[in-house]
């Protein structure tokens, strides 16, 4: 019973050591600012122009403070902070969160149009990150997806002040996205897949009927119905092109279809793909 009792408090003793020894290696936390501190430092690093200074006492706020007098305005602010710092993933995520939490908010409509720019910007910055390119040129999701958030946004609040950037930036989006299929068009021309070709020229004159490349994409399907050897198709898509632009680029002096050459970027070869078209 003596061994087993010195043998306990040899081994009670060596835990309150170690106990003792991790403690004083562990780092001190510094006390909590006052709720109203930290919301200050955030508004100087706005004025400062250190937009991620101010997500830091923002979080900080946010976590300390859940329930207190400057919460919702912290929330609110993070989303602004992460878009300044081009951080738009973030900026979008906490938009998203803010609406779930707080969908009755006063001026929520600017949480929508905030939402839907970060999408925007996102896919602008992905398409446009080395070189001043076309975005259409590239993935279209996003900017898709920006186009249902302003859309969103307009349904909800059609008097917002946010309302005619929406829709100026709505216009851009759809004229993108439908140079974007024709892009993708030109590609499938380019692989001897009229079908699909005609498929995505199609898609542009059924879901953007009032964007600037409805004219290419008719031609794009007279070009297709040829190749498919539906050429009474064929003849009627040309008839409606002649009609609406009798001016047409498309069109030679005798009214019939120029079938024009497929420019490089329609060639997505290994190269292409490996560099996104950089080193074409």
């Amino acid at each position: 019973m003596g061994l087993r009792k010195s043998l306990l408090q040899l081994s009670g003793f060596v835990g309150i050591s170690l106990l003792l020894g991790a403690c004083s290696n562990a780092p001190v936390q510094e006390p909590d600012l006052p709720e109203s501190e930290y919301y200050q430092n955030a508004q100087e690093a706005f004025d400062q122009g250190r937009p991620l200074v101010a997500v830091q006492n923002l979080k900080d706020l946010d976590s300390r403070y859940p329930f207190g007098e400057f919460t919702q305005r912290a929330e609110l602010e993070i989303i602004y902070a992460y878009f300044l710092a081009s951080d738009y993933i973030s900026a979008h995520a906490n938009a998203e969160r803010f609406i779930k939490k707080y969908p009755e908010f006063e001026t929520i409509d600017y949480v929508y149009y905030y939402r839907a720019l970060s999408t925007f910007k996102g896919g602008e910055t992905l398409s446009t990150r080395y070189l001043n390119q076309d975005p259409s040129q590239r993935d279209s999701s996003e900017f898709i997806k920006a186009f249902r958030e302003f859309a969103d946004l307009l349904k909800r609040f059609p008097e917002s002040s946010y309302a005619s950037d929406a829709k100026a930036r709505m216009i851009y989006l759809r004229n993108t996205i439908a140079r974007h299929e024709l892009q993708v068009a030109k590609y499938y021309f380019k692989r001897n897949a009229p079908l699909a070709a005609l498929h995505r020229s199609q898609t542009v004159l059924n879901k953007y009927p009032s964007s600037d490349s409805v004219e290419d994409a008719l031609a794009i399907n007279i070009q297709a119905y040829i190749e498919l050897e539906q050429f009474e198709l064929a003849d009627q898509n040309l008839a409606i092109l002649t009609n609406n632009y009798p001016a047409s680029k498309h069109l030679d002096a005798n009214g019939q279809l120029i079938i024009p050459p497929l420019p490089k970027d329609a060639d997505p070869d290994f190269w292409y793909w490996v560099t996104l078209g950089w080193m074409d």
